[in-house]
């Protein structure tokens, strides 16, 4: 229980009495009167216990009967600080908490810190003060917080098995702990420890791994790493494709762009039709329409496994032989090309520009033939395995007649019809 302070005040000596942290002021006329009388309250004793503030008047007579008249103004700030000096952990919370929110207050710390109350997150031994103040009085008080010693925590993983990403569950983590009070208790997140060594986890996944340490004080120190894996490498492999079922042949590649650092020790192909290899460039034909997924899995320095996929669509060719061109040298429409079909040509009437870049016969199918005869049926060109370059071979303005004949996967096209010249 708070003990009670008291003080005391010669009040003909004193016309004021400024006090801070006393419970009852003792207000004394002093020894040589014979009676007195204490205003406001009319009490006649020498002297008088004083709770509330205020101005306090005496009238004392002498011995002989003269008489003596003075006052006194009491002012006392009650309020304090609630908490008392401790010793806490450190990054502990505290609220310090003056118990009396009536007056003014300026605490130590920062000069914005004017509130009855001061939160603390203690970061180190500190003694924090506040004057609380009114209009005519101010006190001073204080209290000392100390800290127990800080526990300290280091990690260090296990370079030489990190463990892949995915899941591969092979990190290694030691904490190493210093400071703090009496001996340390570590307490992992994960139930991976090594049985003789409290400080050694094993078996981590990649993530955050949680570790907590105590000391002998009741304090805690809560933190936690994250359990690298090792880096796979930036592999770039042949794009998701379109390939033509007349002409199903696709060769695959890959690069490894990260080769300086990270090499891979095995790597293979496959189609899930079970077909595989292990060259780096093979090729692999696919005879059915649609969606094909090729996987290409590769094996990592470190022993980590990867892959990359790849879809392969197979369509149909659906050829576009022009019945127009104009080899007149304006760079426009100047070639006969033959191209495929694109999904929202119709109609009959078409013309290609040979401005634009138009892939050979040969991408869709594997080989081909074309004849173009006159309108007498004389032969006047003939190309193996054409290049989309005729350009007439300034033969006159007219309708000539060609015949397409494209070899593919799937046997032969033939395409039959007549284009015009103009100039």
């Amino acid at each position: 229980m708070h003990s009670q302070v008291y003080d005391t005040v010669n009040v003909f000596q004193n016309d004021t009495a400024l006090r801070c942290h006393v419970d009852t002021l003792l207000l004394d006329a002093g020894p040589g009167f014979e009676t007195y009388f204490w205003g406001p309250n009319g009490e006649t004793t020498r002297m008088i216990k004083v709770t509330e503030n205020g101005t306090y008047d005496l009238t004392a007579a002498e011995i002989g009967g003269q008489i003596q008249e003075t006052e006194c103004y009491v002012n006392i700030i009650h309020a304090s600080i609630m908490q008392e000096s401790d010793s806490l952990c450190y990054k502990d919370t505290l609220a310090l908490v003056i118990d009396d929110n009536s007056y003014r207050y300026q605490w130590d710390t920062h000069p914005n810190d004017t509130l009855y109350y001061k939160q603390v997150i203690l970061k180190n031994s500190k003694t924090y003060k506040v004057v609380i103040y009114n209009d005519v009085n101010s006190c001073t008080d204080s209290v000392r917080l100390d800290m127990y010693p800080r526990i300290y925590v280091e990690f260090e993983q296990n370079e030489e098995n990190k463990g892949c990403p995915g899941g591969d569950c092979k990190g290694q983590l030691r904490v190493h702990v210093s400071g703090g009070t009496g001996h340390l208790l570590i307490d992992w997140d994960t139930p991976n420890v090594d049985p003789g060594d409290s400080s050694y986890a094993i078996g981590l996944c990649e993530g955050f791994t949680g570790v907590h340490i105590y000391d002998e004080a009741g304090c805690r120190f809560d933190t936690s790493y994250w359990v690298e894996v090792w880096e796979m490498p930036e592999i770039e492999t042949t794009p998701d494709t379109t390939t033509y079922i007349q002409d199903p042949r696709i060769t695959f590649w890959y690069e490894n762009l990260s080769a300086d650092s990270i090499s891979l020790t095995n790597y293979f192909w496959a189609l899930r039709d079970g077909t595989s290899s292990n060259l780096p460039n093979p090729t692999f034909s696919f005879n059915t329409l649609g969606e094909h997924i090729v996987r290409f899995e590769y094996t990592t320095m470190n022993g980590c496994v990867d892959s990359n996929l790849i879809t392969v669509t197979v369509k149909s060719v659906e050829l576009m032989v022009p019945n127009v061109f104009t080899p007149n040298g304006d760079g426009a429409n100047d070639t006969f090309i033959i191209t495929i079909k694109p999904p929202e040509e119709e109609g009959s009437s078409r013309s290609i520009s040979s401005q634009t870049t138009h892939q050979p016969i040969n991408d869709y199918y594997i080989s081909n033939e074309l004849v173009v005869f006159n309108r007498w049926g004389n032969k006047v060109f003939e190309a193996t395995d054409y290049n989309n370059d005729w350009d007439g071979d300034n033969l006159p303005e007219g309708t000539y007649f060609y015949v397409v004949k494209c070899y593919g996967n799937t046997g032969e096209d033939v395409f039959r019809g007549a284009v015009t010249i103009l100039k």
